[in-house]
């Protein structure tokens, strides 16, 4: 049976965003607002603000087989926590896997970094269950490419996925590769998370001119979080190491760009992480000079986890 749209939208989460297109339904990760102040920045930010990362069909079926359709984007299945096929679509658009005998938990992750949100369809066999995962905790990530998973191999493998799952979360990961603090970039999401988790800095390195304009433009944003998430539990992690640490910018070296950003967050008294105790200060943690490899994610996400466990 072809899943209509009613069905599949009560097994989708983490998108923040649902359109529906004359082939299918589209999903977003960002509000349109988003996206447009990312693209006035740089096209490519733009693109990336128009992605998916995060979004996912979870359910509990009986079903022993799915299919479905999508034109482009490398999609993720687990079943039962465990990775068990990746799909490429380009020539080839229209996938299928066995999923096994018995009762079982489905896990259809999306592209996290193609402007492919677009689902054209969902089978499985007559008769199958359906019933839409129970999360235990809502959880909001905010950040760059680190939080959209970049370097990672597999999508399900980033910090983000990982504590999603680890927690039992339903959760949006808004990460967009090459992001920054940008106070024009927040929006409110028809999403109520009871943890928010905002990581941004690393771009910011380099973004900015001088310590006044990051000061500015961080202080813009966290105002922000404070207006629409003051009651909640909010961490911010400071930039975690990175190769050319000691590098002087415009701004100043490395040191800087993160001093700066932990004056904010105490001004408005978030909870802070300190980003150089998450990932090991060593080159074979990191796939390049700033984003964590798959070994890289796990520690990240294994010390965030602790953390926000407390």
């Amino acid at each position: 049976m072809k899943l209509s749209n009613e069905k599949i939208l009560s097994i989708a989460f983490g998108a923040v965003r649902v359109e529906k297109e004359e082939k299918g339904l589209r999903f977003y990760k960002c509000t349109q607002k988003q996206i447009d102040v990312w693209s006035k920045e740089r096209e490519d930010l733009g693109e990336r603000a128009a992605g998916c990362t995060g979004v996912r069909l979870d359910f509990h079926t009986d079903a022993e087989w799915i299919r479905f359709k999508a034109p482009s984007g490398k999609f993720e299945l687990l079943v039962d926590d465990l990775a068990v096929a990746q799909f490429n679509a380009g020539e080839e658009t229209e996938f299928y896997a066995d999923l096994g005998k018995g009762e079982k938990r489905v896990l259809l992750l999306f592209p996290s970094h193609d402007v492919a949100g677009l689902l054209e369809w969902v089978e499985l066999p007559d008769g199958a269950t359906l019933i839409p995962h129970q999360y235990d905790r809502k959880i909001l990530f905010i950040g760059d490419s680190i939080t959209q998973g970049w370097n990672s191999g597999f999508d399900s493998a980033s910090y983000a996925w990982r504590v999603t799952r680890k927690l039992n979360a339903d959760s949006v990961i808004n990460g967009i590769g090459g992001a920054y603090y940008l106070k024009d970039s927040f929006d409110t999401i028809d999403f109520d998370p009871e943890t928010i988790v905002v990581a941004y800095g690393t771009n910011d390195y380099g973004r900015f001119a001088s310590q006044e304009e990051l000061r500015r433009e961080c202080a813009g944003f966290l105002d922000q979080i404070k207006e629409a998430y003051g009651e909640k539990e909010v961490y911010c992690i400071l930039p975690i190491w990175r190769f050319d640490l000691e590098k002087a910018r415009k701004m100043g070296n490395f040191d800087d760009c993160r001093r700066v950003i932990q004056e904010e967050i105490e001004k408005r008294g978030f909870h802070i992480i300190d980003g150089y105790k998450l990932v090991p200060h060593l080159e074979f943690f990191y796939a390049d000079a700033v984003h964590p490899n798959a070994i890289g994610f796990a520690e990240y996400a294994k010390k965030l986890i602790e953390i926000l466990e407390k």
